[in-house]
């Protein structure tokens, strides 16, 4: 796959992503920023300021004259905040580039931060907060990341407290804005159907702002929680009708070699519904709806994970059948049939993913900012295609150590019962 990667005058990166057969472009502007780069006081700032965004500009007074002229076009638009990274995303038909350009710059470069829609927006950012805690299934990540990063911003919610929220002052909130909104600092990405015409739009609406000072790219090391048995496993005691549970073992980094071996690794153990952990935990045994295994990789760390929705009474059972799964993996490797199996369905679903300007933009916008050298997609597709049984076997017995596992569970469960 063809893209083309430069910088405006102003430093600020550009990747260019040409999508045959598309009428769809997506442009994505992402920053080196999130929530591990705020101090305690400050937790919950950069989830705070994405929402900000959207609040009015000089051009566009307030949100509904924003959001209007967006709406208008049928476009996808949204943001995010990560621990590592920032994003603001408009996804049009290639008619409107122009237009999703200008919003995008508008809202990065001219934002109000009216001092009343700063203090209102604290409400619906609580209520986010509140939906997450009162959503086990959207809330276990937070629980178990906070167990197995325990001491360290990489273990925080994303959003930070309510208490924190609501304490921001905006002084301070433009003080941190201004140490990471920087043209140096961003990252545009457009992909689908670009041109020529798409790179002059890009420079005029991306060039004009200047750099007022260098972009801050410190943050703290991540630390694993202690390896004491007691303090590896956090249960939140909730009441519902079903457990939520996730363990994990540390893994890789970001860009770490062993990462495509991993990939299917996961495949092959609870990544498809053919996979050994749902045939034997959904399939034969009927103890859970959801089960799946898969990877989480940040700038110097990263973990793998197994998830499971079940019932408190075979809490248990899953977690000896997922240790059984796991010392199979270890004990003999994935059989030549799951490994080929694995590699196709990898295969598969990239394909159909890199029909999507959304997805192309993203995956790019990840490469640039994590990655020692942008790989395209057909490049990984090569380092899957290379991985061996034993390999998968190697970094099976690397991982899976089970006096490692750190276990997170929500649900009215009492911790001492747990058997691990």
């Amino acid at each position: 796959m063809h893209y083309e990667k430069y910088q405006l005058k102003n430093k600020t990166n550009v990747i260019s992503v040409p999508l045959k057969d598309t009428q769809a472009v997506t442009v994505l502007v992402m920053f080196p920023l999130g929530s591990r780069y705020e101090t305690d006081k400050m937790a919950g700032v950069s989830h705070y300021i994405e929402h900000l965004m959207f609040k009015g500009t000089k051009k566009r007074p307030n949100t509904l004259v924003l959001t209007r002229e967006i709406d208008r076009l049928g476009a996808e638009y949204n943001a995010f905040t990560g621990k590592e990274s920032t994003g603001y995303y408009i996804k049009v038909d290639s008619q409107y580039t122009e237009t999703a350009v200008d919003i995008l710059a508008d809202m990065l470069f001219d934002s109000k931060f009216d001092a009343k829609e700063m203090e209102r927006e604290k409400g619906p950012i609580v209520e986010e907060i509140r939906m997450y805690k009162d959503n086990p299934i959207m809330n276990i990540e937070n629980v178990f990341e906070g167990l197995m990063f325990k001491g360290c911003p990489l273990g925080r919610d994303i959003a930070g407290s309510e208490e924190n929220v609501l304490g921001f002052k905006r002084s301070e909130v433009l003080d941190f804005k201004d140490k990471y909104y920087q043209p140096a600092n961003m990252t545009v990405v457009v992909a689908g159907k670009v041109d020529d015409k798409t790179k002059k739009i890009i420079e005029q609406y991306f060039c004009s702002q200047n750099n007022l000072k260098r972009a801050d790219k410190k943050f703290k090391e991540y630390k694993l929680c202690s390896e004491k048995k007691s303090e590896r496993i956090d249960v939140e005691e909730k009441v519902t009708d079903q457990v939520q549970l996730m363990l994990g073992f540390p893994g890789f980094k970001y860009g770490d070699k062993r990462t495509p071996i991993a990939g299917v690794m996961n495949t092959i153990l609870g990544g498809t519904m053919s996979s050994r952990l749902f045939i034997q935990i959904r399939e034969r045994r009927g103890l859970a709806y959801l089960v799946r295994s898969g990877t989480e990789s940040y700038r110097d760390a990263g973990y793998e994970y197994i998830r499971v929705g079940l019932e408190k009474k075979n809490i248990n059972q899953a977690i000896a059948v997922i240790k059984q799964e796991i010392e199979k993996m270890i004990s003999k490797g994935p059989t030549a049939r799951e490994l080929r199996d694995a590699k196709t369905h990898v295969h598969g679903a990239l394909t159909l993913a890199l029909e999507d300007s959304g997805f192309l933009a993203n995956y790019f916008a990840n490469q640039a900012l994590f990655a020692d050298k942008i790989k395209t997609p057909a490049e990984k597709m090569k380092e899957i295609e290379a991985v061996t049984a034993e390999q998968v076997q190697a970094v099976a017995k690397e991982v899976y150590k089970w006096n490692k596992v750190r276990i997170a569970i929500i649900g009215n469960v009492i911790k001492d019962e747990i058997i691990f």
